[in-house]
């Protein structure tokens, strides 16, 4: 992966060639999405916008081909979201610009284009077996009402994981060891942690289906912070390992813990407050 971004980035003839081919094959689009991410951190706007519209041309004849629409929404999220990260040097900056921005464009699709996304539900439930009585299919069928802010919840937390991919890149050819860094530091505290949870209390009343798009930067904040307490007590790899398996398969329970687990950390920095612990070469 690393030789390939290593490629990519040897001109923006390259990058743009890559960007739009892998935009037109609909599982490979994520890669186009980090590829534009990685321009965009590495050279700014200008060569970041050139790289999208290839990207976004490529995109296009996936759509005409596919119907699929994905890559036209994940592509310019993930654009945007690079150049915020690239401005502000600070992922919590990035996380919740990315919240608001999901907000955004899930109210304005919710008023002018709902059919669109429940049609991306309907094209989840015809690749099912159309058995009404399948539970799969009934909680589809349940979530149509809200499904401008589940996908969009969706294809937000897409564009958080190309500009992570972008981000990976970026250290690896030119800062490594800066995204590890830049991971264990980041916290949400001060006045945007209260206010991302006085907003969370907010939607739980009047707007359920935005709830993923406010916890969002919480999830990535405690994952963070996992990261950063294994590094700090040396605790070795295992223990993330183990961490990510309990995720997946108790996400009921392990994504509300997270989420509680970076609110302490923003009002008290849990990782300050353990003590460093000494290499194996110093005892």
């Amino acid at each position: 992966m690393m030789g390939f971004a290593r490629y990519a980035m040897k001109s923006r003839f390259n990058a743009g060639v890559l960007a739009a081919g892998l935009a037109v094959l609909p599982m490979l689009y994520a890669l186009s999405a980090a590829l534009v991410g990685l321009v965009a951190l590495r050279h700014g706007s200008t060569a970041g916008t050139r790289v999208l519209l290839a990207a976004l041309a490529g995109a296009l004849v996936s759509w005409q081909l596919t119907g699929v629409i994905l890559p036209l929404l994940v592509l310019p999220m993930t654009a945007i979201l690079a150049l915020v990260l690239r401005r502000s040097q600070d992922w919590s900056v990035m996380l919740l610009s990315a919240t608001v921005l999901g907000l955004c464009l899930a109210t304005v699709g919710q008023q002018l284009m709902p059919d669109r996304f429940t049609a991306i539900v309907g094209q989840i439930q015809a690749m099912m077996t159309p058995d009404p009585q399948q539970m799969g299919w009934q909680v589809l069928e349940a979530i149509k009402p809200y499904a401008t802010f589940l996908v969009m919840s969706a294809e937000v937390f897409e564009a958080l994981l190309c500009v992570l991919l972008a981000r990976y890149w970026q250290a690896g050819l030119y800062n490594p060891g800066g995204l590890r860094a830049e991971l264990h530091r980041l916290r949400i505290s001060g006045r945007p942690l209260w206010l991302l949870t006085g907003a969370i209390i907010v939607s739980w009343w009047l707007q359920p289906a935005a709830l993923l798009l406010l916890l969002l930067p919480l999830v990535f904040a405690g994952v963070a912070l996992v990261h950063a307490l294994v590094a700090r007590l040396k605790l070795g790899g295992q223990w993330l390992v183990a961490f990510y398996l309990a995720t997946f398969l108790v996400n009921q329970f392990m994504l509300p813990l997270l989420v509680l687990v970076a609110v302490a950390d923003g009002a008290v920095d849990i990782r300050a407050r353990l003590p460093q612990q000494p290499d194996q070469d110093d005892k």
